[in-house]
């Protein structure tokens, strides 16, 4: 399927008051963008990455509906046929055996149960990089590298970042008595940890700052990567994360890790 110059039709989805900019300054001068290219935006894989609170089953959800992809999160919850207290009883179970290769097989196998029967595509809710860095040591990572191998790289990762006390802002926000307000472990940063396994692994792979943007402009600019990758193959992609996150690097004011 030829689809004319993506150009014109990455405009389609910004009002020129909230999103020209983004579009002029992230997106516009990249290459394939002038050239007329090949619609591969079946069987997509995407990721949504972060810590909780930041966003990423709300964006998740919204990115699925708007290109009809699948939403997946907690795959080996659906897989066991479990309710939430279920689930929870299994994962302390996990987490009880203080066995890094047990905790990366577990909670790989999800990571491979969300990748199957993809259809037209799926968005899925946490996958290799909050594995990765809830379960990921220096002892367990060649599992991550053999599932990567088995599963493939997502075609885009979206990482989506914010600050502790934001995410604390909204946890409460949604609700006051959330448990992970509570636990310490839920509000560390770990974006430097998922950016680290992503670069070194060459994940193709863009961090959105949504301290920056309201839910809505977060929303908006997630669906134009997404389309914007649906025509790219993988080498290109990479580029086009690197070009992205470089711009977006230039935009911030405040650097949150070490790479934005």
């Amino acid at each position: 399927m030829i689809k004319g110059n993506y150009r014109y039709n990455l405009l389609d989805l910004f009002t020129y008051k909230t999103y020209l900019w983004f579009y002029k300054n992230i997106i516009f001068d990249f290459k394939v963008c002038t050239m007329i290219q090949i619609y591969k935006g079946e069987n997509m894989i995407i990721a949504v990455e972060g810590m909780d609170g930041c966003g990423k089953s709300t964006i998740a959800k919204a990115i699925a509906k708007k290109f009809g992809y699948d939403y997946r999160a907690f795959p080996n919850k659906l897989f066991f046929d479990m309710d939430d207290s279920q689930y929870k009883k299994l994962c302390n179970r996990v987490y009880d055996l203080e066995d890094a290769y047990a905790k990366a097989w577990f909670f790989g196998f999800g990571n491979i149960i969300a990748t199957k029967n993809i259809g037209d595509g799926v968005v899925i809710d946490r996958h290799f990089l909050s594995n990765y860095f809830w379960n990921g040591t220096n002892e367990s990572e060649p599992l991550y590298k053999t599932l990567l191998q088995l599963v493939g790289k997502p075609d885009l990762t979206i990482v989506l970042y914010a600050g502790k006390s934001e995410r604390m802002r909204r946890i409460a926000k949604r609700d006051p008595n959330d448990y992970d307000l509570k636990d310490p472990e839920k509000m560390v940063l770990g974006y430097d940890k998922m950016i680290d396994f992503a670069k070194k692994y060459r994940l193709p792979s863009i961090v959105i700052n949504t301290e920056k943007f309201d839910l809505d402009k977060t929303t908006k600019i997630c669906e134009s990567l997404v389309s914007k990758v649906q025509y790219l193959d993988r080498d290109e992609t990479i580029q086009f994360c690197n070009i992205v996150n470089s711009r977006l690097k230039q935009s911030n004011k405040e650097p949150y890790s070490k790479y934005l």
